[in-house]
């Protein structure tokens, strides 16, 4: 697929879309921009939170305030229905399994725990500061409904995305060894019914997804010899109830020509939209 081809194929789709689209795709190395449309709108983040919080976790851990050994309780009250993972009851797991879990499960009762520990201003002084980020915001726990009708809720954007991405591969947030932890679990994500939807196999694409009633997000970074790139694509006021299909289906379209045309051996050939 030519450069021309892909965009003609990604305008056709995003126009259909019968909802809003933020999509960006950049070289992580360079940062140039191969194709976005809309990449600074800021969006309901649903669970691509994760990722800052994950990393400002990270962060405490190199900092020396946590440690990735140290054990936490999850009582009763702290489980949510939603755990597969915790499911069988009460129990005292580490940080790093809890870190784990809320990445590769995208499960929400280790993420409210580790949101307990770590704390919301830490997760957004870090990404304001450390990180850089302008429209990533976390003002609430998982599944908080309460929250949100009070008009709390999390936020982020493509571009920030595409920034905390490239910023962690490019070894500018923590050392190697707890770098090495975050790509791990990211690459272990096991959601791939959006962005990887249609892709062959192997790929290797660190990320997380997120999703809620009206939302469907997948953002990550492709790593291929021709060089590493982000993709992330965000939907929102769609057609889909969380779990449901159609808008994962459209991620999978659009990540689908995007990775044909930019996914190996090189994005030399892709252009902006």
């Amino acid at each position: 697929m030519t450069a021309q081809e892909l965009d003609a194929v990604l305008k056709r789709e995003t126009a259909a879309f019968p909802g809003r689209v933020s999509l960006l795709a950049a070289e992580v190395e360079s940062g140039r921009v191969l194709w976005a449309l809309e990449p600074d709108a800021q969006v309901v983040s649903a669970s691509t939170i994760k990722v800052p919080v994950l990393l400002s976790a990270l962060e405490e851990v190199r900092r020396g305030r946590l440690a990735l050994g140290q054990t936490l309780d999850l009582p009763a009250e702290a489980l949510l229905e939603d755990s597969e993972v915790f499911e069988d009851g009460p129990t005292r797991r580490s940080l790093w399994e809890l870190l784990y879990w809320m990445i590769v499960e995208s499960d929400n009762t280790a993420t409210n725990r580790v949101l307990d520990l770590v704390g919301f201003e830490t997760v957004n002084a870090y990404a304001r500061e450390k990180l850089g980020l302008r429209h990533t915001v976390c003002q609430r726990k998982m599944l908080d409904w309460a929250a949100i009708a009070a008009g709390r809720n999390n936020y982020t954007s493509a571009a920030d995305q595409f920034t905390l991405y490239r910023k962690l591969c490019r070894g500018e947030l923590l050392d190697g060894p707890l770098t090495a932890v975050a790509l791990d679990m990211l690459r272990r994500q096991r959601s791939m019914d959006c962005i990887l939807r249609y892709l062959p196999y192997p790929v290797d694409f660190a990320h997380k997804t997120g999703g809620l009633d009206h939302v469907c997000h997948d953002a990550g970074v492709f790593f291929q010899p021709g060089g590493d790139w982000f993709l992330g694509i965000f939907t929102w006021d769609g057609p889909s109830l969380d779990g449901e299909k159609e808008q994962k289906r459209f991620l999978g379209r659009l990540a689908k020509a995007i990775y044909d045309a930019c996914g190996a051996p090189a994005p030399e050939f892709c252009s902006g939209g």
